[in-house]
């Protein structure tokens, strides 16, 4: 789920919530990190042991007026706002109860979860800072989420919301997702989906009550639509398959389930759009066609499941979903009102037809459908009795002949006439397609052939541009090699010469200290030769005294004894 400007994704699941600051593109495709494989990124994760430990996560929005805030609503019946914009790393700035929390459970699951009293998603209404929450049992509940908001005190938890008409199941008694789509200028259209694939599009409009305490705002169901899942007999969710509810444009939404993944479009908004800009004399023909033509559903992906999706920026959007093993498919949005756009698109571009030639094109693609046309025709005013005669009498041969007279003018008349009709419709439509067909067959040679000479124009130009940057190159090459002859003609200047006199004097220098350094080596060498030569002949020396400076030496060393022992004698006393 990526933020506003699309500095930053979050990741998250039932067991914890982690962002991620994506780098900067840069680079001639615009690319992150100029298209590189492995992308770096920080990365930090929200209030992780609690999220891991006290429940789980069941949806993560961010916040509609700031793009440095997220929501997210926990299993203990609250909605958590974090800030993940400061130095010192995300921090809880509030907690909104939104209901009694879970404690008591049975077989294995909270007991409000059984009886549908918790929260199982929100959704932010468009171009607002409410919320809208949805519980098990289907009961919508609206709060405010001011980030401006200075007060204490819990934010006020409207609803339920009143639901018109009202249903005894309340719209289905296991709902499991809610988005709104629209705003601005419109009223929102909220989308509540329940376990077995039917969604509800609502209208969410003022409800004025006098009780101070009242709900200020109602829901009315315009349209019901349940999707058509194909599951095989053995899957265990047969029966049961939560959905998952993904705003794509102002008028399309994706569902996403166990069977796949389908695209609803609702052209109500375009007519809600409508309504509100027009007068006073328009609004009722307006309010006529606000639901003349239903929502279209779109089966994008059949497969188990998707386990994520993303869309990609406008112009062309398109679907980006995840399934196993780890791989990425893209769709295409188609808009509903396709063919109209092109047929539009195709006749405006022939010159010769008027403004009013082309309302009278588009007045007839709004026409009833060749079907009820030619059911309109088959129908009959009269039809023939079925006759029941008395076995026991047999009409006269005048009578029957009179009964098969009036059979056979009733059959001329109520059946063989509106059969030759609705022939003849069907001749004249099959003539009408035939050129149609004829005449899409010219435009898709006119098309096809604008595409080859796209395609020749874009290999002419490929070609073009490989001829200017060989180009290029040689002129870098020519340049270079002009500056270097340049260089190379001009002389040194002053500094240059300098500075290669001074080098040429290290040099010297160094030559001279080189070989001082080499005679100072070899002396070195002389001496350690001389010193070992003189030790190996020291070695080889035999030294010994003589009997007679043997003899002179002890004497010696006798006459000097007796000199100190009469000293020592002579000192004591």
């Amino acid at each position: 789920m990526s933020s506003g400007c699309g500095s930053r994704i979050c990741v998250w699941g039932s067991r914890g919530v982690t962002i991620a600051e994506l780098p900067s593109r840069w680079g001639r495709g615009g690319l992150f990190d100029s298209g590189n494989q492995t992308v770096l990124c920080k990365s930090y994760s929200l209030d992780e042991r609690f999220l891991y430990c006290q429940g789980e996560v069941r949806r993560v929005h961010w916040h509609p007026a700031s793009l440095s805030h997220v929501f997210v609503l926990g299993s203990d019946n609250t909605i958590r706002l974090y800030n993940i914009a400061l130095k010192k790393g995300p921090k809880l700035v509030q907690s909104f109860t939104i209901g009694i929390k879970p404690s008591s459970q049975l077989a294995g699951r909270n007991i409000l979860d059984s009886l549908g009293d918790t929260a199982v998603d929100f959704t932010p209404i468009p171009d607002s800072e409410t919320l809208l929450i949805l519980r098990g049992n289907g009961d919508v509940y609206m709060m405010q989420c001011e980030l401006e908001r200075k007060s204490p005190l819990q934010p006020k938890l409207s609803g339920p919301l009143a639901m018109y008409p009202p249903a005894d199941d309340n719209y289905g008694s296991e709902s499991c997702s809610i988005t709104a789509l629209g705003g601005g200028d419109t009223p929102p259209l909220v989308v509540v989906a329940t376990c077995s694939a039917a969604l509800y599009h609502c209208l969410l409009l003022p409800n004025p009550s006098e009780k101070e305490d009242g709900d200020t705002h109602a829901l009315y169901v315009v349209e019901a639509v349940e999707l058509n899942v194909n599951l095989s007999p053995d899957d265990e969710q047969s029966y049961s398959y939560p959905v998952d509810l993904y705003p794509c444009t102002n008028n399309t939404y994706a569902c996403v389930h166990a069977g796949g993944v389908h695209a609803i479009t609702l052209p109500i908004l375009g007519h809600l759009v409508d309504y509100a800009l027009a007068d006073d004399t328009e609004s009722e023909c307006v309010l006529g066609a606000l639901c003349g033509r239903g929502a279209a559903a779109r089966h994008v992906l059949q497969s188990a499941g998707a386990a994520g999706l993303a869309l990609t920026p406008p112009p062309l959007q398109r679907v980006l979903l995840l399934v196993e093993p780890a791989t990425l498919l893209p769709r295409t949005l188609e808009p509903f009102d396709l063919e109209e756009q092109l047929y539009k698109e195709l006749q405006l571009k022939n010159p010769t037809l008027e403004q009013d030639d082309i309302n009278n094109i588009l007045k007839e693609r709004q026409k009833l459908s060749f079907t009820s046309i030619i059911q309109e025709i088959l129908t009959r005013d009269v039809s023939q009795p079925i006759l029941q005669i008395s076995k026991k009498e047999e009409p006269s041969p005048k009578q029957c002949l009179e009964f098969l007279s009036q059979a056979t003018l009733k059959l001329r008349g109520e059946y063989m006439s509106r059969q030759q009709r609705a022939c003849d419709a069907i001749g004249r439509k099959l003539q009408a397609l035939r050129a149609l067909g004829d005449q899409h067959r010219d435009w898709l040679r006119d098309l096809q052939k604008e595409i080859d000479e796209v395609q020749l124009q874009s290999t002419v130009l490929k070609e073009k541009c490989m001829l200017a940057e060989k180009h290029q190159d040689d002129l870098k090459y020519r340049c270079s090699a002009v500056v270097r002859a340049g260089r190379a003609a001009a002389g040194p200047c002053p500094a240059e010469r300098a500075l290669l006199a001074e080098l040429q004097q290290h040099a010297r220098r160094g030559d001279t200290l080189r070989g001082h350094v080499a005679q100072l080596k070899a002396h070195a060498a002389y001496r350690a030769q001389e010193m070992e030569k003189w030790e190996s002949e020291y070695k080889k020396k035999d030294i010994a005294l003589g009997q007679s400076h043997s003899n002179t030496i002890s004497s010696i060393l006798q006459q000097q004894t007796s000199q100190i022992k009469t000293l020592m004698e002579e000192r004591n006393y």
